[in-house]
């Protein structure tokens, strides 16, 4: 298996174990560099630096939820650790199952994420519906509108 099969086996894992050290924390935002800026559940903040297996592999967002493990990726007094995990809205649901999420996070905004894959599969049947519909067509004003009298005077020369 390649590298990038590697990562990508790394990320679809459902059942996630943390390992010595490794805590979880929400992505406040990025600092470039492949640096971002995460808050851990005690609520310090601290830069981390993604992998290089995942760089080109996943993009990390504010208000996403990682795994950090702070022994790696220290390569400065700034950088804080190393995220070696990123959590998607289906693992954040099956831990918050097996009650292994932690309490500081399982606020409204986990909820929302949780919320945001269903919304998107809802959002997509809505739009089947939505296309029956001919008063949500685009009208472009810059294309003069022929009206039915015209077409109607030009049939009957």
């Amino acid at each position: 298996m390649g590298k990038k099969q590697t990562a990508e086996a790394a990320l679809n894992t459902d059942d996630i174990e943390l390992e010595q050290g490794q805590t979880f924390a929400r992505v406040l935002g990025p600092r470039g560099n492949h640096q971002h800026e995460v808050e851990y559940t005690d609520g310090s903040r601290n830069l981390v630096t993604l992998q290089p297996k995942f760089r080109n592999l996943v993009w990390v967002k504010r208000g996403s939820y990682v795994v950090v493990d702070p022994s790696q990726g220290t390569v400065s007094e700034k950088v804080g650790g190393e995220i070696v995990h990123v959590l998607f809205p289906k693992q954040l649901k099956v831990l918050q199952q097996k009650g292994r999420w932690p309490q500081e996070f399982s606020t409204k905004e986990s909820e929302k994420l949780a919320s945001q894959v269903h919304d998107s599969d809802d959002q997509a049947e809505d739009d089947e519906d939505q296309d029956d519909d001919e008063d949500d067509l685009f009208v472009n004003n810059n294309r003069p509108v022929l009206s039915d009298t015209e077409s109607s005077d030009s049939d009957s020369d």
